[in-house]
Formats: structure tokens, C-alpha cells, sequence
């Protein structure tokens, strides 16, 4: 009896227990922070109205459902501008209700977009609650004084992407100015209602999470991270209370912790505001190791009231690592050298735009892990804070950067304007202050290409008062991490161009956009003008921060140096993309002092001016499509260079149409050697340098040609394989003199591009404008031909070709047009060397009777040594020709 009282009165002491720990709970619930997302249930309308809709008494019943992420743009990624094309720039209206949380009490209700482009406007009941200006930083607003007591409240956003260019646009003096991708409008990422106490860690503070955690040093097997919590206080009195701060390891275990008081001023009128910062010590930590060990650890802050009652609770990441950057040696992690190599990335899609979801950062975060990289640029503005975690999580060493591009200064200003540098260092403080926590930023990046237009010519630049300016912000808000920029035109400055400053040396550290080979120069100037800058700023750490070149699926070359790239137009030849990314990689490989490089870019991306390769308002430099779809041949050039996986990939294999008979074949692989057959034929095993592996000079064989590769790394064989059809026969050649570009011919005949050539300049018949986006300039015809294939290029000045054909005897119909109307008779002569011997003197115009009008000429040609040698020798002006048949007899 007694023993079973006892145990009855236990069981209500512990209903008791149980009762008052759960009541606990519940206040406890009550007073610290709540999300919900509000990500549902929108109603847009594009475009302006005049009427008022912020307090509801607008009909919005025929406007269209949404939900978020959404944004009003679509654009790129086809051959053709896509059906649903919209580039649409103003206003979009948003609007959705939400009811009022239960039991607020006192507590602070904020409306929280983690985007906006470009310009927000946010109302809740008719009340403003106030503006935001920049596209790509998370905000939020308090709504609590707007809210109804109870019931649904209308939430209503105005979000303005119109062009800064507009006269007395709103977007005038909101970086950015410009750039080679477009501003798409929306709510492009997620929206959320946040509850907090008035007593609260900071909600007011550029969007940020209110905690900061930094690795200050790492040494005698102990971490030093120092932590700061930035408090505000609501309430009309002042508070005393507590944070606690503990650092928690992958399975949640507590590594460190500490306890400090803090007090805080009444917030009577406004938010009073106060700091906390700790130091922690973790020992014998576990280091955050890029992508050999990623490790994290997370920091949790919770705000205690003075009875030990917890108000608010925050939580971030940490990863125990540092960085340091050497003028001369590079970047250095943990006390440890890495050379950086990576891509950079725009966070657009096909069909979304920005609208992307955090499985489509994960897919891009895959895609940038297969490759191999170990850094990224997130260009050119703040990306989603998902793709910063998932930075952390895969290791990546991240460059962060905000959108100060081409100009630093308004298009109604040649001089940076106090708006203008205000919005600057706004979203400056934004980027830092929301992505501080994220081991994976190295650099915070101030500009990029800031006097790109410039050096075009378009106004002056002096951007030094205002670089300046945010590399302050930057050692303010953050003095363990260095600022960047990236530097287009910089030394430019150095041909004392009007106008035009020079930027480079003002940051801790610097990167160049160099595309060498592709926007002017010879690819191999690359080397030398990474050597020039570097003795030039030796104190300054440099890195490359884009290189590249367009990539076309469905255009080819038979040889990448045949002829000049039309960078503004078109084509796009895949092979020379791959071809200008292995020159320049081997000279960036080859300079320990280049910090990082970052090729541009990993995946196409959305512009709304170009029309180039064989896309559409798409910018094609990306080592993968747009739709993420295609891996292009240069893809697996970095792979073979960077990625630990065995791998083997014959390139080349979408340009399966072969007009020649003999060809080179290349592999990427990190094998060492690799073995090729052909048709079952062995073909005999290249050693591969810098992941690239050859074998020069493959006789094809009329139709099908098979082609297997196999090579073996740490014992595991890997093996690739294609077919490529070879339309001719041995020794037969058509080459369109002077271009990259293969055209088939109304006969349904193949002509090549130019091969086989050496000196001279080639020139194509129709150069794309810049000035009209792209679009081919004005089509003359060559007049007195059935066919235009051998008439749309040239090759000029002294040249020869040396082609590989069978011995025997051939005719060379040699095709010739005057591309100039300025000439005439007499004023171009040349003589034509076949096998050393005079074969013609040509004057085109004199025996053509006009310019662009067609000329043949046909030699016999006996050939006893496997090489057809055709010589053009300038007489008066420069050697000329257009086509070149070798047809064997």
C-alpha cells in the first residue's frame, strides 16, 4: 500500500515536472524567433499601375498566380530568340496575404526577401514599410506597427528592374551601370515572415544574421575564434542579460562555449543597439581544407534574459581555416601552398532566369566538383547564401563580389556621384556582412572591368577616389580577409589614353580578365603580359579572373589557327575554343606566382545584345551549356588536369562530318599515355602533357572511322571511343582559304576550313558587327559562281600551304576574287609556286574584269614526295586566294 502510494506520488510529482518543463517550453517557444515562408500564393501583374494598390481597394482578381522564386525575364539558350522570349524592364506588382502571428505580445514581426530586382518597395495594409535598392542582397523590413490585430494582412511588393540608362530612371544611381548579362525583375528568391522578441540578436544589420564568427589564429594545437553578436533592444526599458555562445562539431558535440553578460540601452523611440564579442578556443581543431577536407563546425548564439531565459537564437557555419595570399609563391592554406584553378559562374538558367531553387545551385555545384575546380568566382554580384553554403560543404576557396561594373560613376555623370557611392558600399556591406560566416570566401571583390567603357571609349573614368573608398569598407567590416578587383584596362593606362585610369594596385590584391587570342592579341602574349604586370606590382598578388573563349556545338574547324575568330559573331568553333584554353592554360600553369585563375565561364549564360556562335541572346564561353545538358570538349581539358578521377576523353567528336582526309586526333586524359586505334588498327600509344594527348597526321579512311582510346591511372583502365565519317576520298581536298568555318555547298559537297597553311592573314567575307549585336554585316555575293562555299573568305599577303596527299598526279583549281573595290588592274599581282615551281601569275582583277567577281584558275601538279607545295608570292600588293580544290587525277 505504502509502496504503492509512494510510487503514485512520484508520478504526480513527474506529471508535475513534466507540466511545468512543457509550460517552459512554451513560453520559451514564444520568444524566440519564427520563420514561415511565404513563398506561395502570390498574384502579379507586370507593368505599371496607375491606380492605388498598396491598400488593397484594387481588383487584382485577373492577375496572374505565382509563386517564388519568380522573375519576368526569359532569354537565351536557343539558336533562335526563344518563343517566350520577355525582356520586359519596369515595374512588377506582387501582392498576398498573411495573417497576424497568435499571441504577439510585443514581439517584432519582419518581412524578409532574400532578392529583389533591382528596386523594392514593400508595403503591408497601405503603410510603407520602406525601400530597398540593389538586386541581389537579401532585406527585410519590420512590419510589426502595420499589422491588424488579428486576421490577414496584404502584402504588397513594387519591384522596378528599369535600365539606369533612362532619364530620371530609379535604377540611375544603383550599381550596376551595365554589363554582359541581364538584369532580370522579380522576386527571385525565397520570402519569409520572421518573428523575433524586442530583445533580439540583430535583424537591422545590412541583412546579416547578427553573429560574426572569424578563425583569428590557429596554432600549439589550439583555434582562437572570436565571435561578435550584435544585439538590439525594442523595449522602452533597458536589459540586462546573457549570451551564450558554443561551437558545435559535425555530430553536434560542444567543442567550445562561453557565457558573457551584456547590457543594453532602452530602446525608447528607436532600436538601441550593443555588441558582445567572445573568444573561444578549440582545441586540437579540425581544419576546414578546401576540397581535400571540408569540415565545418557551426556557431550557436542564444540571448538570454537575467533569469537565464532564452529570448533569441541564431546559428552559422564555421570552418577553422586560414588563408594568406604571397606576391610570389600564391595562396596558402592552413600554412599549406594551393595553387587555385577553377571556373567562375552566373546564377542563371534557361526559362528561369534567376528564378533558380537550391537543386540547381546543388547540380551546378556538382558539375563544378566533377571538373576538378578547388576555387569559384561568384560573379559579378552576390549570389544566393545557398550557394556560399554549398561552397563550404563541397570546399571550394570562393571569390565574393558585388556588382560595380564597367563604370564608377552614373550615365548622367562622367564623375562618381555621392548616390552612386553610397549604393556602392551599401551592397558592399550587404555581401559582407550576410556571407562573413562562410569559410569558403577568400576575397571580397569591389569591382569588376570598372573602366571597361572607358577604354572603349565611351567617357572617362576615374575610379580611384571610389575603389578606394570601398577597400576601406572592406578592412573595416572585415580585416582578416583581403579586398580584389578585377582589372580589364587597367594598365592600359599605361598608353596614356584621355580619359582612362588605371586601377591596378590599388587593392590587396588583383585579378586580370585577359582573353588573349580571343578579344585581340596572340593567345601566347598571355604568359608575357602576366610577367609584365607582375614586375610592374610586385607587392600585389595577382590572378588570372577570366579567360576563355566562345564554344559552339554545331560549328567547326578543321584547324584552330586556319583563320581570325569572329569573337563578336559568328562562328564559334568548338576546336578553337578548347585550343585557346590549352595555350592559355599551359602559360597560367606555368606562373606558381598567379594566385588563382578562374576560366570564364563554366556554363553558357543569358545576354541580352548578343548573337553569336550558334545561339541567341547567349553568351557562349561557358565549358558547359546553358541548360547544363553538354559537357564541350574543354570541359575535359580542366578535368584532365585538375580532377584525382581517372579520365579519358577523345575530343572532337561532335564534329563528326571530316571534308580531309588527314587529320590530327587529340585526347584529354591524366593518364600519363594512352593507346588510340583506328578501325581496329593500332594507332601506337602519345604521352600526354598538360592533360593533352596527339597523334598528328591519322590517314581516315572513305565513311566510317572508329576510333577507341584506353589508358590507365592508379591501376584503374579507362577507355573512350567515337566515329567520325570521312565524305572524300584519299587525297581529295576543298579548302575555304582564310576561315574556321566548314560550309557545305548547294551540291551538297563539303569544303573544309583552311589547313595546312602557314603566314599570310586570313579574312572572312562577311565580319560580324559589334555594333549590331552580332548580326552579319551586309551579304555581297560573288558574282560569275554557282556556289559561294569557296568565295566566303581569304587568305592575304605571303603564304604557302603544305598538304599531305598520296603521290600521284592532281589538278589544283585554285578559286580567286578582288575583295577590294579600291584596286585595280595591276594593282594586286602575285605568282603561284606548285611544288616549287612557277605554275601562274595571277592579277585577279585585271582577268576577273571587276571585283567581287569570280576567278579559277587549274594546275597539274605531279606529286612524288606525300606533299602537295603551293606557294602564293606577292608581285605588287599582297597574294590573294579564296578556295582550294586538290582534285586527284
Amino acid at each position: 500500500m505504502r509502496s504503492g502510494n509512494r510510487a503514485g506520488s512520484v508520478s504526480l510529482l513527474a506529471m508535475g515536472a513534466l507540466l511545468c518543463w512543457a509550460a517552459q517550453a512554451e513560453a520559451r517557444e514564444e520568444m524566440v524567433r519564427r520563420t514561415m515562408a511565404l513563398d506561395a500564393d502570390w498574384a502579379f501583374h507586370l507593368g505599371n499601375i496607375q491606380e492605388r494598390v498598396q491598400d488593397g481597394s484594387l481588383d487584382a482578381s485577373g492577375w496572374e498566380k505565382v509563386s517564388l522564386p519568380h522573375n519576368w525575364n526569359r532569354m537565351g539558350g536557343t539558336a533562335q530568340r526563344r518563343e517566350d522570349y520577355q525582356n520586359v524592364k519596369g515595374q512588377g506588382w506582387y501582392r498576398r496575404s498573411f495573417p497576424t502571428p497568435e499571441k504577439l505580445g510585443d514581439r517584432h514581426v519582419w518581412i524578409q526577401f532574400d532578392a529583389a530586382s533591382v528596386i523594392a518597395d514593400v508595403w503591408v495594409n497601405g503603410v510603407h514599410l520602406g525601400r530597398h535598392a540593389g538586386a541581389f542582397a537579401g532585406f527585410r523590413f519590420d512590419a510589426t506597427k502595420a499589422l491588424k490585430p488579428a486576421g490577414d494582412n496584404l502584402l504588397v511588393v513594387r519591384v522596378d528592374n528599369s535600365s539606369p540608362r533612362e532619364k530620371g530612371s530609379p535604377t540611375a544611381d544603383v550599381i550596376p551601370m551595365n554589363g554582359d548579362w541581364p538584369m532580370y525583375g522579380g522576386l527571385y528568391r525565397p520570402a519569409s515572415l520572421i518573428v523575433t522578441g524586442p530583445l533580439r540578436i540583430a535583424m537591422e544589420d545590412f541583412g546579416g544574421p547578427g553573429i560574426y564568427a572569424s578563425t583569428e589564429t590557429v596554432e600549439g594545437g589550439k583555434a582562437r575564434v572570436r565571435v561578435l553578436a550584435r544585439l538590439e533592444n525594442g523595449l522602452p526599458g533597458s536589459a540586462k542579460g546573457s549570451v551564450q555562445t558554443r561551437i558545435l562539431d559535425r555530430e553536434g558535440r560542444v567543442v567550445a562555449g562561453a557565457t558573457t553578460p551584456f547590457g543594453i540601452a532602452a530602446g525608447s523611440g528607436s532600436t538601441a543597439r550593443a555588441e558582445v564579442e567572445q573568444q573561444l578556443a578549440v582545441a586540437d581543431p579540425h581544419l576546414w581544407e578546401g576540397v581535400r577536407d571540408p569540415y565545418l563546425y557551426h556557431v550557436n548564439v542564444r540571448l538570454l534574459d537575467r533569469a537565464g531565459r532564452q529570448l533569441d537564437e541564431v546559428e552559422q557555419p564555421l570552418g577553422i581555416r586560414t588563408m594568406r595570399i604571397d606576391p610570389e609563391t600564391g595562396f596558402w592554406l592552413n600554412g599549406r601552398q594551393v595553387p587555385l584553378h577553377g571556373v567562375s559562374r552566373h546564377q542563371d538558367r534557361p526559362g528561369k532566369g534567376w528564378a533558380i531553387t537550391s537543386a540547381d545551385i546543388a547540380e551546378d555545384t556538382a558539375i563544378i566538383r566533377e571538373i576538378g575546380a578547388n576555387t569559384v568566382r561568384l560573379a559579378h554580384y552576390q549570389h544566393a547564401d545557398e550557394a556560399y553554403r554549398q561552397m563550404d560543404q563541397a570546399g571550394m576557396v570562393v571569390w565574393a563580389e558585388i556588382p560595380l561594373v564597367d563604370r564608377s560613376a552614373p550615365w548622367y555623370s562622367e564623375t562618381t556621384t555621392e548616390a552612386f557611392a553610397a549604393n556602392a558600399e551599401q551592397q558592399l556591406r550587404e555581401l559582407i556582412r550576410q556571407e562573413y560566416n562562410h569559410p569558403s570566401i577568400a576575397v571580397w571583390s569591389i569591382a569588376n572591368e570598372v573602366n571597361l567603357e572607358a577604354a572603349k571609349g565611351r567617357g572617362t573614368s576615374n575610379a580611384r577616389p571610389l575603389l578606394e573608398r570601398l577597400q576601406a569598407v572592406v578592412h573595416a567590416e572585415d580585416p582578416l580577409r583581403p579586398a580584389t578587383l578585377a582589372d580589364c584596362c587597367g594598365t592600359i593606362a599605361e598608353e596614356n589614353r584621355p580619359g582612362l585610369d588605371s586601377v591596378a594596385g590599388i587593392t590587396d590584391v588583383i585579378g586580370y580578365n585577359r582573353y588573349h587570342g580571343w578579344y585581340g592579341n596572340k593567345v601566347d602574349f598571355l604568359g608575357r603580359d602576366l610577367d609584365r604586370v607582375h614586375a610592374r606590382f610586385p607587392r600585389q598578388p595577382i590572378s588570372i579572373s577570366e579567360y576563355g573563349a566562345g564554344g559552339a556545338l554545331t560549328q567547326h574547324t578543321d584547324d584552330p589557327q586556319g583563320g581570325p575568330i569572329a569573337a563578336f559573331g559568328r562562328p564559334h568553333p568548338e576546336e578553337f575554343q578548347s585550343w585557346l584554353l590549352e595555350e592559355s592554360w599551359k602559360q597560367i600553369a606555368a606562373r606558381p606566382y598567379v594566385w588563382a585563375s578562374w576560366v570564364w565561364n563554366l556554363f553558357d549564360f543569358s545576354n541580352e545584345l548578343r548573337l553569336e556562335g550558334d545561339l541567341t541572346d547567349t553568351n557562349d564561353k561557358g565549358l558547359v551549356t546553358f541548360d547544363r545538358k553538354t559537357r564541350k570538349d574543354a570541359f575535359y581539358l580542366y578535368k584532365a588536369n585538375w580532377s584525382p578521377e581517372p579520365t579519358l576523353y577523345l575530343a572532337e567528336r561532335r564534329h563528326t562530318a571530316r571534308p580531309y582526309p588527314v587529320v590530327d586526333v587529340k585526347a584529354y586524359a591524366n593518364t600519363g599515355t594512352v593507346s588510340l586505334t583506328l578501325n581496329g588498327r593500332p594507332l601506337g600509344e602519345a604521352r600526354c602533357e598538360v592533360g593533352i594527348c596527339r597523334w598528328p597526321g591519322v590517314t581516315l579512311a572513305p565513311g566510317e572511322n572508329r576510333l577507341e582510346a584506353s589508358g590507365t591511372r592508379d591501376g584503374k583502365r579507362v577507355s573512350d571511343a567515337m566515329v567520325w565519317t570521312f565524305e572524300g576520298k584519299p587525297g581529295l581536298y576543298r579548302i575555304r582559304a582564310g576561315t574556321l568555318e566548314q560550309q557545305r555547298a548547294p551540291d551538297g559537297v563539303l569544303w573544309g576550313s583552311d589547313v595546312f597553311s602557314t603566314g599570310g592573314q586570313g579574312h572572312f567575307r562577311d565580319r560580324p558587327s559589334m555594333a549590331r549585336g552580332g548580326e552579319p554585316g551586309p551579304v555581297q555575293p560573288v558574282l560569275g559562281t554557282q556556289s559561294q562555299a569557296p568565295y566566303g573568305s581569304w587568305r592575304e599577303g605571303d603564304f604557302s600551304y603544305t598538304i599531305p596527299v598520296p603521290n600521284g598526279r592532281y589538278k589544283v583549281r585554285l578559286h580567286f576574287f578582288e575583295p577590294d573595290d579600291k584596286l585595280g588592274a595591276g594593282a594586286r599581282q602575285f605568282e603561284v609556286l606548285a611544288e616549287g615551281r612557277k605554275a601562274a601569275l595571277i592579277d585577279v582583277r585585271r582577268e576577273a574584269k571587276a571585283s567581287w567577281t569570280a576567278l579559277t584558275r587549274n594546275i597539274p601538279v605531279t606529286v612524288a614526295d606525300g606533299k602537295l607545295d603551293l606557294a602564293f608570292k606577292p608581285i605588287v600588293g599582297s597574294a590573294i586566294v579564296s578556295g582550294i580544290e586538290v582534285l586527284p587525277e
